[in-house]
């Protein structure tokens, strides 16, 4: 059966895209995963991208992916890099990311109601001019918010307000089985869409809980001489705050080399080269109470305050060293604080081993655990990154020994299943499964069951794969050293040309959120993200259609993808540089540039878009 064919003579005008090179936008989420692994274990291109408008366009797709048994992927703006989007047996992609509005802000009860593809950055912006803001959220402000109450829920603030689920007044899902629910935390089947990644429903609509927006910001930088230090400072400062002496929004440490790659990526040494730990407050009472403790605990070293502010600012571009890659690759889990000093030493042994520069960036979560990201710098082009690859997930079984438990699944973190959900709870979620999509078609070959083939499902079984990376680890000095003798070492990047800044894009989706064109269109290959993905099928001579071409000119050249992009990429000379070797190929498709126009100026979203950022 032709999935694209039999949708458009039942579906009417839901809007969907067909085309290959339309396709493979949503093949992929930012993960730079070569094509010979998703090759051969999954089939990774969707037969069909749907963008609903509304829920009644939803429930229509869900019963013909029903009629046909077709699988369906939910996804949002793909900013998450461990495969949870990522189709495993084609089927159709429902991309949420255009439905995002927001339904209603109600200034007297502190809450916002918006629908699942909504920016965190939008809510944010209408929000302040109530006097309210968020209370947490994640460090790509510009992914969606289903999208991250299906993945994760730990992020900037938590430390002070919790997890999201405790942040949520209420969801609107559509179960597999196309069955609307408006659910509150009270309800017994509430916890079932949080951090299960799509298993069970589409979030279409979410009601959150809001706050005042701060008198201030008061960020503290402080130095220490190693990683533990820095941690059992942390550990004095958890205590204070379970015994209400000191209530900080944020705690996050950043190691010396993560610190060092940002006076690198700055060209400037702003940061000592030493553990970090980085406190931020939101009211003066609170930043005092902070320096007495200081002063009574015997002051460790502190960064000038300014410096602080610039790391705070900073938080919301978390991959901007990726340009010194130009591919980064990382292991996230939530470990207790007892054992991270332990794990960051483990980690960076590792690394050692694989001559490989491991980078730490901890959010403390609460008074015992805390959030990891272990990343390191390579290069996807080169025969080594199938080295690097497995690195990444040694990394997180290295944590799990001591503890942790991975932050999230998805598909490539599946093996670890056993480590975030007990036996118990693998029985009732599967049952769950069975009650609300009977037909297993929502997100399928992810952690309840992982589908593709033979070699996929012996690779990704539990057992199986603990045992692989027991040896990997067990061998690691061997194969490390043997890698870099005949692979080299990675180094990195001091300059971006053409083709390094194409690879360094973070596909973090900021674009998306930003994009006018991207909002009159809802089309992704406008954006940024897309026309770098153009530009990479040119270097590598790949087919490249005139149509497919032509979406490189539809670009209002506003600089907002520039001012907005992860790793800082100069995009507008990129974009001249892009539509140069179009025309030189091509010609200029003016006709197409002047509808675009027409589009943009009857468009009442973008003329919304234009106020609400003024």
């Amino acid at each position: 059966m032709n999935t694209a064919e039999e949708f458009r003579k039942t579906a009417g005008d839901i809007r969907s895209f067909g085309k290959a090179e339309e396709r493979e936008l949503y093949s992929h989420d930012i993960g730079d995963v070569p094509l010979i692994m998703t090759k051969t274990f999954f089939d990774t291109q969707p037969d069909l991208v749907v963008q609903p408008r509304n829920l009644a366009e939803i429930t229509q797709v869900l019963a013909f992916a029903n009629q046909w048994k077709i699988p369906v992927i939910p996804r949002g703006a793909a900013s998450w890099g461990f495969g949870g989007v990522i189709p495993t047996n084609a089927g159709i992609v429902i991309d949420l990311s255009p439905f995002r509005s927001i339904l209603d802000l109600d200034s007297t009860h502190k809450t916002v109601t918006v629908e699942a593809g909504a920016r965190w950055s939008d809510i944010d912006t209408i929000a302040k001019k109530q006097g309210l803001c968020l209370q947490t959220y994640p460090s790509s402000k510009f992914s969606t918010v289903g999208g991250w109450v299906s993945t994760g829920g730990y992020g900037i603030n938590s430390f002070k307000y919790g997890h999201l689920a405790e942040q949520i007044v209420a969801l609107t899902v559509v179960t597999g089985s196309g069955e609307v629910k408006k659910l509150t935390p009270a309800d017994r089947e509430f916890p079932y869409f949080i951090s299960t990644e799509g298993e069970f429903g589409l979030i279409v609509e979410i009601t959150l809980k809001l706050r005042d927006v701060p008198q201030g910001s008061y960020p503290h930088l402080l130095y220490f001489p190693g990683d533990p230090e820095a941690f059992a400072f942390i550990g004095r400062l958890v205590q204070r705050k379970a015994s209400q002496e000191l209530n900080p929004n944020v705690i996050r440490f950043l190691d010396e080399n993560h610190l060092g790659d940002t006076n690198e990526v700055m060209r400037v040494a702003i940061f000592k080269k030493a553990a970090g730990v980085l406190v931020e407050f939101d009211s003066s009472e609170d930043d005092d109470r902070f320096v007495r403790f200081l002063t009574q605990t015997g002051s460790p070293e502190e960064a000038p305050r300014h410096v602080a502010g610039y790391l705070w600012n900073e938080r919301l571009f978390g991959m901007k060293t990726k340009r010194l890659g130009p591919t980064i690759l990382a292991s996230e889990v939530i470990i207790p604080i007892a054992a991270a000093a332990a794990f960051i030493a483990s980690a960076k042994k590792l690394g050692r081993r694989f001559a490989v520069e491991i980078c730490i960036d901890s959010y403390i979560v609460d008074e015992h655990r805390a959030l990891i990201m272990a990343t390191f710098l390579c290069d996807s082009r080169r025969l080594r990154y199938y080295v690097d690859l497995p690195l990444a997930t040694m990394l997180t079984h290295t944590a799990v020994k001591l503890g942790a438990e991975p932050y999230g699944l998805g598909l490539w973190n599946s093996p670890f299943v056993n480590r975030l959900h007990s036996d118990d709870k693998q029985r009732d979620l599967k049952a769950y499964k069975a009650k609300v999509d009977p037909n297993h078609i929502l997100n399928p070959g992810k952690f309840l069951r992982v589908d593709g083939n033979v070699v996929s499902a012996l690779v990704f079984h539990p057992v199986v794969f603990g045992f692989s990376m027991d040896l990997l680890t067990l061998l690691s000095p061997v194969v490390g050293k043997a890698a870099t003798t005949l692979l080299g070492k990675d180094r990195k990047v001091d300059r971006l040309d053409f083709e390094l800044s194409i690879h360094a894009c973070a596909k973090c989706g900021n674009c998306l959120a930003v994009c006018p064109a991207y909002l009159v269109t809802q089309n992704e290959a406008v954006t940024a993200k897309g026309k770098l993905s153009l530009a990479k099928k040119l270097l590598n001579n790949q087919k490249v259609t005139r149509e497919e071409s032509a979406n490189a000119f539809l670009c209002m050249h506003c600089k907002a993808c520039e001012e907005i992009c992860q790793t800082n990429l100069e995009l507008m000379n990129l974009w001249d540089a892009l539509e140069e070797r179009i025309e030189g190929r091509f010609g200029r498709p003016q006709e197409q540039i002047s509808e675009f126009l027409q589009r943009i100026d009857a468009s009442q979203d973008y003329w919304k878009m234009v106020e609400r950022n003024n």
